[in-house]
């Protein structure tokens, strides 16, 4: 992608704010309060000013107050101003061309009555009134004017895009976030850069993933997700917003959300992780899906419980946040040990060797590390459940336990999730599925998003039914009970890692540590070696 150029984008802006579909709608319903016509105490007619109120808004203007700013000037003014008491009748007068413009080749936005003006444009804020300025060559001289005007400019600045980061300045010196919505309704009609409201600059969406020796003024702060989060660490806003902008748009989108779609496979201390993230568009919401795989090379009772300490979440500063392959939350307000809790004490309870008091916390020294596959023992719930997985059976049978398997849901916000097993190539043969589908709505910042941002009480959602709505969406499910868990020939090559699996099923190696991922360029960030999209994928 070309480098950022603040100049450059305004001048984009310009010429793509006609063809925007969003700024059509805001000019049906906008309009601009123009100026009374005062003949001059001289006598000079050709010059005359409005001394009665420099308001565009409706309201008195002035540098603390930024909303009320666009104003016709001396050569575009649409009528002669009438003193209340000359008697004079509307027909007399006529309405001088705008720009040397005929009446009907003018805007209808420049023909509305005052009256229409001043009540309609008082709805406009300081980013709303940046914007209307950049419509046309007449709404940015009176927009120019009314800033000279008003002093927020000196006279010698004629240039449009200084004056427009001047009035910027000025109108967000109250902190009330203005350059921020003005750069958010500026970036949705510029395909390739967007707002990234942590560094508060309009920048390429790859930034985030580039390294500092080609980026070096990238900011600190210009990461969306810190690595405890929830939310994948490639579906950042910038790049989910830039994707959903083309979308929208009509222009081709698909080869960005391969950027987004990656597998990461960490086998560490004899644990395999392998954590894989896919996005889909269904309706006008974007959904992900993030499936964690987690095995053990060594199936005993010490492995489920080191499965069980993984889903609980530990301090950052925790010897065994350092020790143990990494698991994600579902969500903000959930956690797989909170929610799992009972169907885990179910796993590992029975082959519990001390005899400690039921409340009191299990540890190491508890489990034999004696090989034991309970995927083998008839009637145990993992055997059960995997024999349906594998089979083509429409519904489960068995008497297994409802958690296990099924898709339940968070109450505060758009989150589906699902603890379920599957079967993995030697030498893990099967292996506990962490699934969670998130929905984000049709954009950034809408109330599906915000739920997903932090936990704060105000950003939740309350859904009306918080049970696999969103899995079915996304799998194009008829019921959340037909969900079964895959992994794909991709995935599953990861696991050999090159032919370690085969070195491992002979015994070779099978403590090495290793981790594969995709080859990410670090000068432009973008991912080199992107997995194939699927059919539903769109």
């Amino acid at each position: 992608m070309s480098p950022f150029n603040g100049k450059q984008i305004l001048n984009n802006a310009r010429s793509k704010f006609r063809q925007s579909h969003r700024l059509k709608s805001l000019i049906k319903k906008l309009s601009i309060k123009r100026l009374k016509n005062q003949d001059s105490d001289e006598g000079d007619s050709a010059y005359v000013i409005d001394h009665d109120d420099q308001s565009s808004i409706a309201h008195s203007a002035s540098p603390a107050d930024l909303g009320a700013l666009i104003t016709s000037n001396s050569s575009n003014s649409n009528a002669s101003h009438l003193s209340n008491d000359s008697g004079a009748r509307p027909e007399d007068f006529h309405t001088p061309s705008l720009g040397g413009q005929s009446e009907q080749e003018a805007s209808r936005l420049l023909l509305l009555p005052q009256e229409l003006f001043d009540h309609i444009t008082s709805y406009l804020g300081p980013a709303q009134i940046a914007v209307l300025a950049l419509v046309n060559k007449e709404l940015m001289s009176r927009f120019m004017n009314s800033c000279t005007a008003l002093q927020i400019v000196e006279p010698y600045e004629p240039v449009s895009y200084r004056v427009l980061n001047k009035f910027v300045r000025k109108a967000d010196s109250s902190k009330t976030k203005i350059r921020g919505t003005l750069l958010s309704l500026l970036d949705y009609d510029i395909l390739d850069v967007v707002y990234c409201y942590k560094c508060k600059k309009l920048h390429d969406p790859f930034v985030s993933f580039k390294d500092r020796a080609y980026a070096p003024h990238k900011a600190t702060r210009c990461s969306d997700w810190t690595m405890d989060h929830h939310m994948p660490s490639r579906a950042t806003r910038k790049m989910l917003r830039t994707i959903t902008k083309r979308r929208i748009r009509g222009v081709e989108y698909r080869h960005l959300m391969q950027q987004v779609n990656n597998t990461q496979t960490t086998y560490q201390k004899g644990i395999l992780v392998q954590v894989s993230l896919r996005m889909r568009y269904r309706d006008d919401d974007l959904l992900l899906r993030r499936q964690q795989v987690v095995s053990s090379i060594d199936k005993s009772a010490l492995a489920l419980w080191l499965f069980g300490e993984m889903l609980t979440p530990v301090p950052v500063t925790s010897a065994a946040f350092l020790s143990l392959p990494k698991t994600y939350p579902m969500c903000n307000h959930l956690s797989w040990g909170l929610v799992y809790s009972m169907l885990i004490r179910q796993l590992i309870d029975p082959h519990c060797r001390s005899n400690h008091a039921p409340d009191e916390k299990h540890t190491a020294t508890c489990f034999s590390s004696d090989p034991l596959d309970v995927s083998k023992q008839d009637g145990h719930m993992i055997h059960e459940r995997l024999k349906w997985v594998s089979s083509d059976e429409k519904r489960n049978p068995t008497d297994v336990p409802a958690p296990l398997g099924d898709v339940l849901g968070c109450a505060k916000c758009t989150t589906d999730f699902s603890m379920d097993v599957v079967r993995l190539p030697e030498p893990f043969g099967w292996g506990f599925a962490l699934t969670a589908w998130l929905d984000l709505g049709r954009l950034d910042f809408c109330s599906k998003w915000d739920s997903h941002r932090d936990a704060r009480p105000c950003r939740e959602v309350e859904r009306q039914r918080a049970h696999g709505d969103i899995c079915e969406r996304f799998e194009g499910l008829a019921s959340r009970l037909d969900h079964r868990p895959r992994v794909g020939a991709l995935d599953a090559a990861r696991m050999d890692n090159y032919g370690w699996g085969a070195r491992a099923r002979l015994g070779r190696d099978r403590h090495v540590n290793w981790s594969s991922g995709h080859s990410c360029n670090p000068a432009t960030g973008w991912i080199e070696d992107p997995d194939p999209l699927e059919e539903a994928d769109t």
